[in-house]
């Protein structure tokens, strides 16, 4: 089972009722601040969520809903058909009046396979007393939502926040030390317990059983054993003491002393992550309906890291359908040009657009298509948006072209001092006449003119319009070639 739309009404920045269009497509998404895509995953992760728990839409849905349509909060998922052809498409609905107890729906949500930057954060606190303790990151961050049998039907972070809060309660004539003590020590044993099952490498719920071959595929050449000191309470029953986790490192071989001046937040990040995959990796995989959403976690990453990443999805989570969030643009250009046309990707970007209103509310772009974007800015009269757009499509046509024909273009050592024009003489040759000629009518006329600031040129509508049609007429007639 793959994601083929997703319609949300009225959750958090999502005002109105917005369609997105997968297609069973793995997804990466470019989103500014506040444009929606923190949204698009608390949808989702809602909407799995629901098939094991009731949750109060009210608490989600967005503020500046009318009076007269409260309680119109909902999230809709349609399903591409399976494999085996034999399945149509199938459509659940979680909104105030429908719940999905559907089994496929609950064994995704088991995978607990949503992890968002804000599980990472702990990552730039890690270094204490001269050693890395990655206690927080795992029990409040990365496996906060993990659930297994012995967490008691439980998350692992709900256990912990069980034992804090039995720790801080206050004695009095009915609530005694005597009452506190059995009562803390019945939660921390029930904790320690299921925590420290994961790092007993004989388990089966070892926590580095799949993590390690994860990180390796990181090229770090690292090895760490990951060791917990068990949490007690202090004789007052005031603190919890001892809740460490320890990193014992080696790096090609050579065990690494002073793990917290070796480890550097791009490698602690990779830790992270590749703990979370394993994790995810532990559960049973034969299940219908498998999707992982990265929302954000590239923040501690440099491009060193995250490229590998990228190809660790592919080969290791190869039958899952992946989504990626991001709002760095560099990046996400960058990696966009590895996803356009590859097999099972396709990319969003998500703005912030400003409604009359005076709020702001996603708009989102398909941006497996520039033309899309100038035939939007076009129909809105923004014709210097619509032509700079038009401009680049053309652009990003003809080098697609060349670099899929093999075309022999000069090589150049930086990329700005490769020219439009390199590109174009190779292509011009393989197009029909008509084609060559209006695309070198309008590249003159209009792309090139509007593209610029100038005073003494008016945007003419007419033809803008022959110049959009010219560009797309050379991009079909090129995807015929290829």
């Amino acid at each position: 089972m793959k994601i083929k739309t997703i319609e949300i009404t009225n959750y958090k920045a999502f005002y109105g009722k917005h369609k997105i269009n997968v297609g069973g497509k793995n997804l990466f998404i470019y989103g500014e601040n506040g444009s929606g895509k923190s949204s698009l995953y608390y949808a989702l992760k809602d909407f799995f969520q629901s098939s094991m728990e009731a949750i109060d839409l009210n608490e989600v849905e967005n503020i500046f809903v009318k009076d007269a349509a409260r309680g119109t909060c909902a999230v809709a998922v349609t399903f591409a058909p399976h494999s085996d052809g034999k399945r149509k498409f199938q459509k659940f609905v979680f909104s105030a009046s429908s719940t999905n107890t559907d089994i496929s729906l609950r064994d995704a949500n088991r995978l607990k396979s949503f992890l968002t930057y804000k599980h990472l954060l702990d990552i730039h606190h890690l270094k204490k007393a001269q050693q890395i303790d990655l206690f927080n990151l795992l029990v409040n961050g990365v496996l906060k939502h993990f659930k297994y049998s012995l967490t008691g039907g439980k998350e692992l972070g709900e256990l912990w926040q069980e034992v804090e809060t039995g720790i801080q309660r206050e004695t009095s004539r009915s609530f005694t030390i005597a009452q506190k003590r059995r009562e803390v020590d019945a939660t921390l044993k029930l904790f320690n317990d299921a925590f420290g099952e994961l790092f007993d490498p004989a388990s089966p719920e070892y926590i580095l059983k799949h993590a390690k071959s994860i990180l390796g595929e990181f090229g770090h050449a690292i090895d760490l054993q990951l060791f917990y000191r068990q949490a007690r309470p202090d004789p007052e029953y005031q603190t919890i003491t001892s809740n460490h986790v320890h990193v014992e490192l080696t790096y090609a071989g050579k065990k690494v002393e002073k793990p917290h001046l070796f480890l550097n937040e791009a490698r602690l990040s990779a830790i992270a992550i590749s703990i979370y995959l394993g994790m995810i990796k532990r559960h049973i995989q034969g299940v219908p309906c498998k999707m992982l959403f990265l929302d954000d976690i590239f923040i501690g990453l440099d491009i060193a890291n995250r490229m590998p990443l990228l190809e660790i999805l592919r080969t290791e989570f190869a039958d899952y359908q992946i989504f990626i969030t991001t709002y760095d643009k560099p990046w996400f250009d960058y990696a966009k040009s590895f996803l356009d046309g590859a097999a099972g990707w396709i990319t969003l970007e998500f703005y912030a657009e400003l409604t009359k209103e005076g709020y702001e509310i996603p708009k989102i772009f398909d941006n497996q298509e520039l033309l899309a974007k100038a035939q939007d800015h076009f129909d809105n009269s923004d014709y210097k948006a619509a032509a700079v757009y038009t401009r680049s499509a053309f652009e990003k046509i003809i080098r697609d072209y060349c670099e899929k024909k093999g075309k022999k273009v000069s090589f150049k050592s930086k990329l700005k001092d490769y020219k439009t024009e390199h590109f174009w003489n190779e292509v011009n040759q393989d197009i029909l006449p008509a084609t060559k000629s209006a695309i070198e009518t309008f590249r003159s006329l209009v792309l090139n003119t509007f593209s610029h600031y100038n005073t003494e040129r008016h945007e003419i509508k007419t033809e803008l319009a022959d110049a959009i049609k010219a560009v797309k007429d050379l991009k079909a007639e090129l995807d015929a070639k290829k």
